[in-house]
């Protein structure tokens, strides 16, 4: 299915113009250096990827490494064309029978990505469209609707790139399709602008947690509908932290940022993994708050930031580029629960502050 095409959009550029905003009790950081190329524009990049996506599909082997090529026009019209190579990555979606297509990590040889759009890039992460269904399509909009939202409220996020993107099997040139997707700004690449590092251990202590951005974490995923995440602990043994990455500044204080919003209510994937029995919630459109108690001097300024980017959030989700108007509208009704509880004395105690974790 190509993807449906607009005259005019009506996304706010969300990552490039974004001013610093710091919140009550946040040491002031260096400015950080300008996003990459890539994630400079929200405009729909068109690119086409060749390799052995059958092979691919069926293997589902995270260990595998296939060769192929990424395409694109770059500003002049000019073609330009990029050896890769393609790794399956995720999950949940690895599952066939949720995911007919696989989730992809595309490594990039920065030497030969210099002085292009995709310069600066390495290993990136491409959210795939798992299943032909249009409302599949409507899943990867909204799950990149997150991502820009979360870019409003920190700095401290993730940039990602919209894309028309066409799939091409190099056994089978004929066997192609086209479906939106988009990319996700690996956190090195992240920390290296903030001048921070990456954190690669198993779990880690609340107390070393930023918390602010810990405290806008936890309240953008109440936001969202979205308990499928830790910010001190990784799963299954893997390293911290389930669904957000850690960066550490030179005073040794962790920051979280956010990622894989498929799961959350406002995405609302029909394939989405139920909330653990523990959580005591139905679904995942039930919002249950799980922020650290640690934290509750800092919540006072996130929902003040939240506050303040009500505009900018609605603007986001009512563009219906991507999807249908009833979608736009259920996400609107959706983001207006939120502001009510947040809004209102009693219902903030009640579903935000009553229930962080000790």
């Amino acid at each position: 299915m190509a993807v449906r095409k607009s005259a005019s959009r009506k996304w706010v550029t969300v990552p490039m113009a974004l001013t610093l905003f710091i919140l009550p009790g946040t040491a002031l950081r260096a400015q950080p250096a300008n996003p990459d190329p890539l994630f400079s524009s929200d405009e729909l990049l068109n690119i086409t990827l060749t390799a052995p996506f059958r092979q691919i599909d069926r293997e589902r082997d995270k260990e595998a490494k296939y060769a192929g090529t990424l395409g694109y026009t770059d500003s002049k019209g000019a073609p330009v064309v990029l050896d890769i190579k393609l790794q399956v990555r995720g999950n949940h979606r690895l599952d066939r029978k949720i995911c007919r297509y696989s989730q992809l990590w595309v490594n990039i040889r920065t030497g030969q990505a210099a002085g292009t759009l995709f310069e600066n890039q390495d290993k990136i992460k491409l959210v795939v469209q798992c299943q032909n269904h249009d409302r599949y399509a409507e899943y990867i909009a909204k799950e990149q609707q997150a991502y820009l939202m979360f870019q409003q409220l920190s700095e401290l996020s993730l940039g990602t790139r919209l894309l028309n993107a066409t799939y091409v099997d190099s056994d089978d040139p004929d066997s192609r399709r086209t479906h939106l997707a988009f990319l996700v700004e690996h956190q090195d690449r992240l920390a290296q602008r903030f001048g921070m590092e990456k954190v690669d251990l198993e779990r880690v202590k609340v107390t070393n947690l930023e918390p602010e951005q810990s405290s806008l974490v936890a309240l953008f995923m109440f936001l969202i509908g979205n308990t499928d995440f830790s910010l001190t602990l990784g799963a299954s043994g893997e390293e911290c932290c389930h669904n957000a990455k850690l960066l550490v500044d030179s005073s040794g204080t962790y920051h979280p940022i956010p990622y894989d919003f498929d799961a959350s209510g406002f995405v609302d994937a029909s394939y989405a993994a139920e909330p653990k029995p523990s959580l005591g919630i139905r679904n995942n459109r039930q919002r249950l708050f799980r922020g650290y108690c640690a934290h509750q001097a800092a919540l006072a300024g996130a929902i003040g930031r939240l506050q303040e980017a009500h505009d900018s959030l609605l603007s986001i989700i009512g563009d219906t580029t991507y999807l249908g108007t009833g979608a736009a509208e259920r996400s609107a009704d959706y983001l207006g629960a939120f502001y009510e509880i947040i809004g209102d004395p009693d219902s903030r105690q009640d579903r935000i502050i009553s229930h962080c974790r000790g």
